[in-house]
């Protein structure tokens, strides 16, 4: 009997794996078929998602604390309207918030989540576009990949700037669609599709997609069809509603859409930035952009080079949003950097005494891993090079609104106002703070956000509570010095993070 089970067992699993084996097969034939996009997606999933593991459960990323998480926490609640949502770039919320709503999943888990999928999706597209729309080799396409997987400034990218990745990628993808597709008329749906979700996605890259569309129809002398022409509309009215929304809901207290006064000093130290963030790489950029289409980018470029340019202009929508311009700038650049590379690469064979040209094709990649590396994994501020900008870029991407080792204090602060605070009480919490107050403290609490300002300026709107709570620093300690909150005394502290009481 035992014989028999033993061999019924035999012949069983040799019958499941001739059933697998032609499905494996297939599975294994594509992976080697398509290795090279699959690795453009998973190598910057990778090394987006390392500071993600080292930060455990605590959330990096400004934006993602401070805005994404209490939108969708508002969103999830039906606390915000239509055009508070139109002007939120609603693509990326159209996901987050039904998947937080069906499970409710933690949202700082949900965007520690979306960082690296994000980031592989934008560097997969880049694949894409550099072989079917550039033309070139799947070698050369992957190599700028790896750029921008390594590249500081793609990473400070996909740091918080999640909607403008997802846009980034979305428009990249409708580039890529003109190329080559099945017919005109897939050709005529695709691309406008892509760049109207771009434009739902990020209003920065909404301005790349409408400036796009705009130069292609001042540069066709051919009279289009009725179909095409109206792809080429739809962008710029959905951009349009977009733009009018985004103001409804910039005109808030501590925001100036329009006021103030000129700040040509904009202009000037945008430029600085722009050489900072790509200066190492300008050599090899400009030895590759003639193997690269130079149309292709022509209206990126100069968008972006328009966008630095009304920097000057007043009230802080223009103004603080600058620098974002030459972020946006960092597909391009690398794109070209990573074929100037190759070129150089490509000439040290037949040279001789060039002994610098070797230096280069190994302190390129070298530096590129080794700078990421430390981007990646060191705490914020120890790197002199990235901390020359803290406004622009982050001096680490292991910090969110705060530095990582003060996040779990944080959230004991956050615990403790949970179960202290009286009845009738408010809680104060300038903008480094609110996201945290919002993810870890109960909806009944009351949080009012100071935005950048002192939580000591908003006392005149809680004269009606008994108690007034703020969490900051220790006095001597932390980020953002000159708000600290004066008047208030100590009620807690944990490690570098204290929680204050007004009255």
């Amino acid at each position: 009997m035992k014989r028999y089970s033993a061999s019924v067992d035999s012949s069983g699993f040799s019958l499941l794996f001739q059933r697998l084996d032609p499905g494996l097969s297939r599975i294994v034939s594509a992976i080697r078929r398509y290795k090279f996009a699959l690795a453009a997606f998973l190598l910057p999933f990778t090394v987006r998602a390392i500071p993600e593991v080292i930060a455990g459960p605590y959330p990096i990323g400004w934006d993602i604390i401070a805005f994404y998480v209490p939108n969708t926490l508002d969103m999830a609640a039906g606390r915000m309207g239509v055009w508070g949502i139109l002007g939120s770039g609603p693509l990326m919320y159209s996901f987050i918030v039904p998947i937080y709503v069906l499970t409710r999943i933690s949202p700082i888990l949900l965007f520690k989540i979306a960082g690296p999928v994000l980031f592989g999706l934008l560097c997969w597209s880049v694949f894409r576009l550099c072989e079917k729309k550039l033309g070139l080799s799947i070698r050369s396409a992957f190599l700028s990949v790896l750029f921008l997987a390594f590249y500081f400034v793609s990473l400070r990218v996909a740091w918080d700037a999640y909607q403008a990745e997802l846009g980034l990628t979305l428009f990249i993808l409708g580039l890529t669609a003109a190329e080559k597709s099945g017919s005109v008329e897939r050709s005529t749906i695709a691309r406008p599709a892509f760049f109207l979700l771009a434009i739902l996605s990020n209003q920065l890259v909404a301005v790349l997609v409408v400036g796009t569309v705009i130069v292609e129809i001042l540069s066709s002398r051919r009279v289009r069809s009725l179909g095409l022409s109206l792809s080429r509309i739809a962008p710029i009215a959905l951009f349009g509603l977009v733009v009018y929304a985004t103001l409804q809901r910039s005109i808030s207290p501590g925001v100036s859409v329009l006021g103030g006064s000129f700040n040509p000093l904009n202009v000037a130290y945008n430029t600085v930035f722009l050489v900072y963030a790509f200066g190492p790489l300008v050599p090899l950029a400009a030895i590759g952009l003639s193997l690269v289409r130079r149309s292709l980018f022509s209206s990126w470029i100069a968008v972006s080079a328009v966008g630095i340019v009304i920097s000057t202009l007043p009230g802080q929508v223009f103004q603080d949003i600058g620098y974002r311009w030459v972020l946006l700038l960092s597909v391009p650049v690398l794109i070209a950097a990573a074929q100037g590379y190759q070129k150089l690469c490509a000439k040290i064979g037949g040279l001789t005494g060039r002994q610098w040209l070797k230096a280069v094709r190994l302190g390129v990649p070298l530096g590129l891993v080794i700078s990421a590396g430390m981007y990646s994994t060191i705490q914020a501020s120890s790197v002199p090079y990235f901390t020359l900008f803290v406004g622009y870029v982050p001096s680490s991407l292991l910090q969110s609104s705060v530095p990582l080792s003060d996040s779990a204090d944080i959230v004991q602060a956050m615990h403790w106002l949970e179960v202290s605070m009286p009845g009738n009480s408010v809680v104060i919490t300038h903008q480094a703070f609110y996201g945290w107050a919002r993810a870890y403290l109960s909806p009944d609490k009351t949080i009012i956000n100071s935005l950048l300002n002192s939580p000591s300026s908003e006392l005149n709107l809680v004269t009606s509570y008994s108690h007034v709570f703020t969490v900051w620093w220790v006095p001597g300690s932390g980020w953002f010095s000159p708000t600290f909150p004066t008047g208030a005394s100590v009620s807690a502290v944990f490690g570098d993070i204290a929680v204050y009481e007004y009255r």
